[in-house]
């Protein structure tokens, strides 16, 4: 009971963070899901096509790097992913659409039909803002040390959730509760394991570029307790226009 309570208190903390966020004009330009957090508690439009979808690490590479060409690219389809983990993945979870957009895969995993993604991935795509891109990466899903290097070379604001430290990083956030895995896990369903993470300072802007901002998880960590006595409940997500 304690630990429920503890992880409502810490989801709640996150996102009052993320509400604090000023930005209304940011494109989160991410790997998976839980790049794109912070749309999911602020209210307004996804000004980034790659919203509840996932790419493998070399395909999300590939995109970020050619960003502007992969975007302008039609949307087909695929019956099944040229790698063996997306095969596996493909068939656990319902056989979800998989795009193909020029030569990369886009696991369309939190969509309905091929119809759906096309039509969303296009209206989300073209609102891209590419005069403040902020990219998001995270250690799994095919991830190799090669491709973290290519992430950190990325112009720009940059965001990478690890399961371990990479001091060489600079953009890497290591997660705790992954701490002696070989990847992260699914941080956006258990956001909470984010209490670290400052979204405010990477996406408004602050004066320093890391992510990880010890006064924020501090004071987070320092709130939960005062939090869970009152918690009964996750309060109501803001909504979200993803028309």
């Amino acid at each position: 009971m304690i630990d429920l309570l503890l992880q409502k208190a810490r989801k709640y903390n996150v996102q009052r963070h993320i509400r604090g966020i000023e930005s209304r004009d940011f494109s989160l330009i991410a790997s998976n899901c839980t790049g794109t957090l912070p749309y999911r508690f602020l209210d307004m439009p996804h000004l980034s096509p790659t919203v509840n979808l996932f790419f493998f690490a070399p395909d999300y590479l590939k995109f970020a790097s050619r960003l502007e060409h992969y975007l302008n690219q039609p949307m087909g389809f695929i019956a099944t992913s040229k790698y063996q983990q997306g095969r596996a993945t493909h068939e656990g979870h319902g056989r979800y659409p998989i795009g193909l957009l020029d030569d990369i895969e886009v696991h369309f995993m939190h969509y309905s039909s091929e119809a759906d993604a096309a039509d969303k991935w296009h209206r989300r795509a073209a609102r891209v803002n590419f005069d403040n891109l902020i990219f998001t990466f995270t250690d799994r899903d095919l991830c190799t040390p090669e491709l973290i290097q290519q992430f950190n070379e990325l112009p720009g604001r940059k965001l990478m959730l690890t399961a371990r430290p990479l001091p060489w990083v600079p953009c890497a956030v290591p997660v705790p509760a992954y701490r002696g895995l070989s990847e992260v896990g699914d941080a956006y369903t258990r956001y909470d394991h984010l209490t670290h993470v400052n979204y405010r300072g990477l996406i408004d802007g602050a004066r320093t570029s890391s992510a990880l901002s010890d006064s924020f998880a501090g004071s987070l960590n320092d709130s939960v307790t005062r939090s869970t006595s009152s918690v009964k409940g996750e309060p109501a997500l803001a909504r979200t226009i993803s028309s």
